[in-house]
């Protein structure tokens, strides 16, 4: 095969190096041991397995994870990574591997935001995301921040309005914090994020 070849590449090595948040449950996170975990872990453990070699993590910040792939510190992210048209024209996507509605995230005492009309000048705590946009449009202004606790925090704090989990991570995080006081508004409507494995352009045998 050629050497160029990214498949190759990751055969020789015998590595499969995965880049992940850790702090995503239950995509990527860590159990009571301290053991990195969750669905996308398996994902990726499953796809080393299949191409003969061993994954290897490495955890960081949602923003610098996509660069790793850039810069080949990383052969992929497998960290609930939604396909878009931006990503798309970056990265070939193996998959997808799972589709999820998102929901708007709100205070349990906020009644104001029930649809996207209402979130027209609202803050939305958010990790940079696929459909940010979207949100932007409907006249919502962004709040960068890293992880859902901070989010959760700045929405019961009044810095922000509402999030955005897709319902999946809401269950379990609700799981985890029976006492957190926030709901669901409203699920964005026609949105389906579909979740794949980004690749370099071009690695088309991988």
């Amino acid at each position: 095969a050629d050497v160029d070849d990214e498949l190759a590449q990751i055969q020789k090595s015998g590595v499969f190096k995965v880049g992940v948040e850790g702090t995503y449950p239950p995509m990527t996170y860590h159990d009571e041991s301290g053991e990195l975990t969750g669905f996308d872990v398996e994902v990726a453990k499953k796809v080393a397995e299949k191409l003969g070699v061993t994954a290897e993590f490495t955890e960081s910040d949602w923003d610098s994870l996509l660069a790793g792939i850039d810069s080949k510190r990383l052969d992929t992210v497998i960290n609930a990574v939604s396909v878009t048209e931006e990503r798309s024209q970056k990265y070939d996507f193996a998959g997808p591997y799972f589709y999820i509605t998102q929901q708007i995230v709100v205070r349990s005492d906020d009644d104001s935001i029930v649809d996207m009309d209402s979130l027209n000048g609202k803050k939305c705590a958010n990790t940079m995301t696929a459909y940010l946009d979207l949100l932007e449009d409907a006249g919502a202004e962004i709040v960068p921040i890293n992880t859902t606790e901070e989010a959760v925090s700045m929405i019961n704090s009044g810095r922000a309005d509402f999030t955005t989990f897709n319902s999946v991570i809401f269950n379990e995080y609700l799981k985890q914090h029976p006492d957190a006081k926030v709901k669901v508004a409203f699920a964005i409507p026609d949105l389906v994020d579909t979740y794949a494995v980004p690749i370099r352009k071009g690695e088309t045998r991988l």
